[in-house]
């Protein structure tokens, strides 16, 4: 607990920060768990990706609100989340960044952060090329999200 008589110092907010961005992973994957089973169907809807292929989640720093397909696909394992938490780590203190990097397992991970929100897509299609992959994570923002959160990189 906090109390709400003290004021909180730099400090406090550094190893909170720490703290839950170590833990994003874990609490994704438990709200996703509690979530998901209450959720309409117009809503699963809602949310249902581009491409069968493609999983996101979208993290937004201002409110700390998310939106994630990752856990409806068991194949975004443990270690694609690693690989997305240092590519968070990469580019929290820039303002736009765009990355893209392919793994060994022939999958794609892309990070677009536009001001203080983050889009993290995973493609599992296998044997796909650079060009392709950009261009469905483009259809993919504007799909899901109508050019109102990412300015083009």
């Amino acid at each position: 607990m906090i109390d709400a008589t003290k004021s909180c110092t730099k400090t406090f907010y550094k190893t909170l920060n720490s703290c839950l961005t170590a833990n994003i992973p874990t609490l994704d994957h438990i709200v996703s768990k509690q979530v998901a089973p209450k959720a309409s169907s117009s809503s699963v809807a809602q949310y249902t990706p581009v491409n069968d292929n493609i999983r996101y989640l979208l993290y937004n720093y201002d409110n700390l609100a998310y939106i994630s397909t990752l856990h409806c696909q068991p194949s975004v394992s443990a270690t694609f989340t690693r690989i997305m938490c240092d590519i968070a780590a990469d580019i929290r203190d820039k303002r736009d960044a765009d990355i893209v990097v392919k793994t060994g397992s022939d999958i794609w991970i892309s990070a677009r952060k536009s001001k203080s929100r983050v889009l993290f897509a995973v493609v599992l299609q296998k044997s796909i090329h650079y060009i392709s992959v950009v261009e469905d994570i483009r259809k993919l923002s504007l799909h899901l999200f109508n050019k109102a959160y990412f300015s083009e990189c």
